[in-house]
């Protein structure tokens, strides 16, 4: 055999087996879903008027947000009365179990102005373009030196209104 020949038979032999050990592929999908359901969460810090004054008026504020998916209009928050409305038109503050009580009012504007009523409805405010929603509440109270001394509190129902 010439030399020229065994290259050749190599060469050809060599290409022949590499195509003998390629990979084989298939092909598939695999589907990807998922479902949004339309809810909010709505969340606020605690109203908190620290120390109270016996000779000013004590005020403080707190952001309500509502944070939503899959909602699209959204217009207002019913704010209830407290735990310790007495009457049912007066906010109160409740020192423990017992009966002394520190009144509040509830408004939007900083400076005062009408109180929130009874479940009175709150606008609240696009953020940007988020999903998310929020109204400032501003608390007042009133300076006194008959509030017998110790820690008051109430708990205030708040309610998203909101179109899906």
């Amino acid at each position: 055999m010439r030399p020229k020949h065994v290259v050749i038979v190599f060469a050809v032999s060599f290409l022949a087996g590499t195509n003998l050990a390629q990979a084989q592929t298939a092909t598939g999908t695999m589907g990807v879903g998922a479902e949004v359901n339309r809810n909010c969460t709505l969340s606020a810090e605690n109203l908190n008027f620290g120390n109270l004054s016996v000779d000013t008026t004590n005020t403080t504020s707190v952001v309500v947000t509502l944070a939503c998916n899959g909602v699209t209009t959204v217009t207002t928050v019913l704010v209830g009365m407290g735990e310790n409305a007495a009457p049912a038109t007066q906010r109160n503050m409740k020192l423990g179990t017992g009966t002394d009580v520190v009144p509040y009012t509830l408004h939007v504007l900083e400076a005062g102005g009408a109180d929130i009523a009874t479940e009175g409805a709150v606008t609240l405010v696009k953020v940007g373009t988020t999903n998310t929603y929020q109204v400032t509440l501003y608390g007042r109270s009133q300076p006194s030196t008959d509030y017998a001394k110790g820690t008051y509190s109430d708990a205030v129902l708040l309610t998203a209104v909101y179109a899906p």
